[in-house]
């Protein structure tokens, strides 16, 4: 009876303990579900993909993303608990057709601070609308003067929310129109706008520690086209924003290269730059910095990127092929052995879509598309006796293809 009375106790004991367990596990954040009347492409608040996993978009999480390779028990008590709010957002827009201006900006619901949040919403409807109307004339009756803004989350998590608004902006009787990005941090733990400086711990090497990165992503030499980069600027540094494992850098056109290069991005993983990273800032927010990451991500002016394993990078070169009229794709990229006879190894290629459907069937390998443009590949013809290269081909491009990934 004793033994019967004394099992009955210790049932008890772990039926609560593990109730209490379950409730303690409670959302910080609730996400922001994307219905058939709230789509993407209709709002423009857009959640962009992760660098490295091209097929989940990097929608916001309840709570810290555990890394790969590890798991929160590993990890207890590193990161602030939940703040207990329940955040959500919504789209507005401010629509002024007789100027053509459209605005599609943010604004947050659920934070428990009422006027902070009210302040911040101001704020980000206040950055959208940011023409200057006075400019905006008609002097082209054809082409009149016009201005476009949408946003998108690049980060989110129950501490943080990194929006970024992609603007552009045309006066009537101008060569072409200028687009710009504006990065935007929302501290929901405090309710404040994040100056991105903050995001730094004031190293002297910070610039010197990030151009080298730079550099080394700048595979097919776009800083060089001008002479203008020798090492970023304390301003560069404030032209990033969030992504879930590092910063994104970007330079507008004609900072250091011309109109036709766009807006230039290099991603600089956590890991890479922690060195000159405010550690407590990240830790305080949810975000671990010392997570290796194994590959570099290559941003490709034509409007895609993919990564590549770090061990690789020294050993590849990468060229724009010219174009020529007897070529029947748009673009393409020739990735070779960084050796004397320079071995060509893959190309990635951009074709018109009735072009594509010309082609003969297995040619290339499609990857993706977008309007009336097809993504594609092609690995070339090694000797069997190549060893090095067939090695690549085999186990080393079906990894970096996994990543592509249009921007």
């Amino acid at each position: 009876m004793k033994w019967k009375s004394m099992m009955a106790i210790a049932l008890v004991v772990f039926f609560t303990a593990g109730c209490w367990g379950v409730q303690d596990k409670k959302p910080v954040s609730e996400k922001p579900t994307v219905t058939e009347e709230n789509k993407p492409e209709q709002t423009g608040g857009e959640p962009e993909k992760p660098v490295d996993d091209p097929e989940k978009p990097n929608t916001p999480s309840d709570t810290p993303a555990v890394q790969p390779g590890k798991t929160t028990d590993q990890q207890p008590n590193i990161y602030p608990e939940n703040t207990g709010q329940t955040i959500k957002i919504h789209d507005e827009s401010i629509v002024k057709d007789s100027l053509n201006i459209h605005i599609i900006y943010p604004q947050i619901d659920g934070m428990k601070d009422n006027v902070a949040q009210a302040k911040i919403n101001d704020y980000l409807k206040k950055t959208a609308d940011a023409a200057d109307e006075s400019q905006m004339t008609s002097e082209d009756p054809s082409a009149p003067s016009s201005f476009d803004s949408t946003y998108k989350i690049t980060f989110q998590n129950g501490h943080l929310i990194s929006f970024v608004y992609d603007q552009y902006f045309y006066l009537s009787g101008a060569a072409h129109g200028m687009p710009s990005m504006v990065p935007i941090l929302v501290d929901l733990d405090n309710g404040r706008i994040v100056e991105l400086s903050e995001l730094y711990n004031g190293s002297p090497q910070t610039k010197q520690i990030i151009s080298k990165l730079i550099l080394k992503q700048d595979v097919l030499h776009m800083l060089e086209v001008m002479g203008e980069f020798k090492q970023i600027s304390s301003d560069d540094l404030k032209q990033v924003y969030l992504t879930k494992d590092g910063l994104m850098m970007y330079f507008p056109p004609y900072e250091y290269t011309p109109f036709a290069a766009g807006t230039l991005l290099y991603h600089l993983s956590f890991f890479d730059i922690q060195s000159v990273l405010n550690t407590t800032f990240f830790k305080s927010h949810g975000i671990p910095v010392s997570q290796p990451i194994h590959s570099t991500t290559i941003y490709v002016s034509e409007g895609f990127h993919f990564s590549v394993p770090k061990e690789w990078m020294d050993r590849l070169t990468f060229e724009r092929a010219d174009y020529a009229e007897n070529n029947k794709w748009t673009s393409a990229i020739n990735v070779y052995f960084n050796s004397a006879d320079k071995t060509l190894l893959l190309s990635f290629h951009m074709y018109e879509k009735q072009v594509w459907a010309s082609l003969k069937p297995g040619a290339e390998v499609k990857l993706a598309e977008k309007g009336d443009m097809v993504y594609s590949y092609s690995v070339a013809q090694i000797p069997q006796n190549d060893l090095q290269a067939n090695d690549f081909i085999k186990n080393v491009v079906p990894e970096i293809m996994k990543t592509f990934q249009i921007d």
